[in-house]
């Protein structure tokens, strides 16, 4: 399994079968790299716009792939889904400048929810 991910609090995560592919790059970013792993043949595990947190406020987002055989049209079809809400989001109000604070927030926020998601689906 892959994670991708733009959230710095991965960095160090070690976790059997799953390798961690961090990125320093915005939101937008990691769902078109995503899109780009699924385009050769991966899964998606966890949805991309998984949380309750809207797209355009938070800038932290972490995916889990797998590797398939062939091409997922489920994974294709929500990727570009989620990356059309996304730029949507965007248009109506750009993601703030957040503090220190509200950024470490939403760090753990999305470690949290993406550690328990890879621990469900492990089992």
């Amino acid at each position: 399994m892959k994670l991708i991910t733009n959230n710095p609090n991965f960095l160090n995560y070690k976790k059997k079968d799953i390798e961690v592919d961090y990125r320093d790059v915005d939101y937008l970013k990691i769902l078109e790299i995503a899109r780009d792993y699924i385009h050769v043949n991966y899964e998606l595990l966890t949805h991309p716009l998984y949380g309750s947190v809207k797209p355009n406020e938070t800038i932290y987002r972490s995916i889990v792939l797998k590797s398939n055989d062939n091409l997922d049209h489920n994974s294709v079809v929500m990727i570009s889904e989620a990356i059309e809400t996304f730029v949507k989001f965007r248009k109506n109000k750009e993601t703030p400048l957040w503090t220190d604070t509200v950024k470490e927030d939403f760090g753990v926020i999305d470690y949290d929810l993406i550690t328990n998601a890879i621990e469900r689906i492990i089992k």
